[in-house]
């Protein structure tokens, strides 16, 4: 997310040489390299061009699949994931990271808010930073979470399920029978990738579905947690679009244009 970085990078060393526009549409790829994000108005100067040649360039390079299109420029997109999610892994991947991320999400619990708790370690984590003297009411088919909810007057509710030891988890018909019979003030979730396009998604098509069906049931705020590694990246099992996403949590400042485009669509971005 270097956005400021990269935009002094095209503006000191501005191409005065007309390009093919195979070249040019690879050296601007090369520039999402370095700086993450590059604005249409700075490619526009750097390459001599019309504002309108850089749009149908990113459009090109979006249809490639190699970046996303955001709001006035464009951003890198990064690998597919396949590596399918473990709990006891991520508990050692960034965990400064998830710790921002849970203390700022811990914040956003208020007085008898009825909550739903998806799967991961950062969302397991929440409970651990939550307000102890603040009641409130738990539902999650995380079995990480519990330790997490001792010394808090919460009520932890257990949803039930077939045990996954790979991902901590219930799941099942019966986990999606008992989330249909509860409506949440807040969804707190993770994602193994995040991205414009697709939304968030995960590895684990059966923590897709828990989470999807959470968020049918929410009445409240659905509230994502996505460390910037995240970003970008694209797993094979939807979650949801980010249209249905009031705020996202992340760990380091956004570009203005991806800020911007998900601003638009009603996304709130926190930093932690």
């Amino acid at each position: 997310m270097k956005e400021s970085l990269a935009s002094n990078k095209i503006t000191s060393i501005k191409l005065t040489e007309p390009l093919l526009p195979v070249e040019r549409q690879q050296r601007i790829l090369e520039l999402i390299k370095e700086g993450t994000t590059t604005r249409v108005a700075y490619l526009s100067e750097f390459f001599s061009v019309s504002e309108m040649t850089i749009r149908r360039d990113l459009d090109f390079l979006e249809e490639k699949g190699v970046v996303e299109r955001t709001y006035g420029g464009a951003i890198l997109r990064q690998e597919w994931v396949d590596e399918k999610f473990k709990y006891q892994d991520s508990v050692h991947k960034h965990p400064q990271l998830k710790k921002r991320i849970a203390q700022k999400a811990a914040t956003m619990i208020n007085p008898h808010d009825i909550v739903f708790l998806g799967e991961g370690r950062t969302t397991a984590l929440v409970l651990r930073y939550a307000d102890p003297t603040i009641p409130f009411k738990i539902f999650s088919n995380n079995l990480g979470a519990i330790p997490e909810a001792q010394n808090k007057t919460s009520e932890f509710l257990l949803l039930g399920g077939v045990y996954n030891h790979a991902s901590r988890a219930l799941a099942g018909p019966t986990t999606i029978e008992m989330i249909s019979q509860v409506y949440a003030t807040k969804t707190f979730l993770g994602a193994d990738g995040f991205s414009l396009r697709t939304g968030a998604t995960t590895t684990n098509s059966e923590i897709a579905q828990i989470n999807r069906s959470m968020i049918r049931h929410s009445r409240g705020q659905v509230i994502l947690m996505v460390d910037h590694s995240k970003f970008g990246r694209v797993a094979e099992n939807v979650i949801t679009p980010l249209k249905k996403v009031d705020i996202i949590i992340t760990d380091r400042k956004i570009t203005n244009g991806l800020h911007q485009h998900l601003t638009l669509m009603g996304v709130r971005v926190v930093i932690a």
